[in-house]
Order: C-alpha cells, then sequence, then structure tokens
C-alpha cells in the first residue's frame, strides 16, 4: 500500500505547493482579487491582502521538500539525508499536519481565522485535507 499512499500524498502536496508558487507569482487565482482570495485562504480577523510573497513561497518551497521526504522515504527517488533523517522528519509531518487538521474544530482557532469563506472552507476541506494527509503520511510511516 505504502507506494500508493506515498504516490498520492506527493502529489497532493506538490499541487499544494504549486498554488503557494502561484500565489508567490501574484496571481489571485482561484478567486478574481487580492482581498478575496486572503479571505478565502487565510482567513485572518479583518485581512484585506494576501501575506508577502516571500510567505507563499516558503511554503511552496516546504511542501515540496516535504514531498521529496515521501518520495525518498518510500524509496521512490533518492534521498540526500541519512534514512533515520527521513523518519523523523515524516513523523513530524504527520504531527504538523494532524494538527493543523484539528484546529480546524478548535475555538480559539476560529476566535483566530473567522473571516468568511475560510471559516467554512476550514472546517469542510483544509481541516479534512490535513487529516487525510496525515493518514496517509502514517500509512506511509508505517510501510
Amino acid at each position: 500500500m505504502m507506494p500508493f499512499s506515498a504516490i498520492i500524498v506527493a502529489i497532493v502536496l506538490l499541487l499544494i505547493a504549486a498554488l503557494h508558487l502561484l500565489w508567490a507569482l501574484g496571481s489571485h487565482w482561484p478567486k478574481g482579487d487580492e482581498k478575496t482570495l486572503a479571505r478565502t485562504v487565510v482567513g485572518s480577523k479583518d485581512i484585506q491582502s494576501m501575506p508577502p510573497r516571500l510567505a507563499s513561497l516558503l511554503v511552496a518551497v516546504v511542501l515540496t521538500g516535504a514531498a521529496h521526504v515521501v518520495l525518498a522515504f518510500a524509496g521512490m527517488m533518492p534521498g540526500f539525508l541519512l534514512p533515520q533523517m527521513y523518519r523523523i522528519l515524516l513523523v513530524a509531518m504527520i504531527i504538523v499536519f494532524s494538527a493543523r487538521g484539528l484546529a480546524a474544530y478548535v475555538p480559539h482557532w476560529r476566535a483566530m481565522v473567522p473571516e468568511q469563506p475560510f471559516a467554512r472552507l476550514d472546517q469542510n476541506l483544509y481541516g479534512p485535507l490535513c487529516l487525510v494527509i496525515a493518514a496517509l503520511l502514517f500509512d506511509v510511516a508505517l510501510s
């Protein structure tokens, strides 16, 4: 099952990285303007604009690195770290994605990111997606 889980989670991570790269380049896709995009994907109270482009670029780089960790751990591409490092990074990724997924349902988080449509999407899409990613990473780690 590991190759399937590894491939699926790597594709998902790379697609999310590509979105962040688009935003780093100044795109407002899938929305028509920056304010609407920020309210859709960031959701902070009274947000009017996207975070700095460098932040989106860094997220894209980290997510691309995460995809590399998954594929290298699964033996599907060469790695450049010690094998134990890939396991440690994979466990860290499971913790991060689990925490982010669960945060969507925590009242304190809800108060920090109340803007719509983010708040709704967070509970219906972003949070569950993070939990699915964590589950796929867990499957990869166990294999």
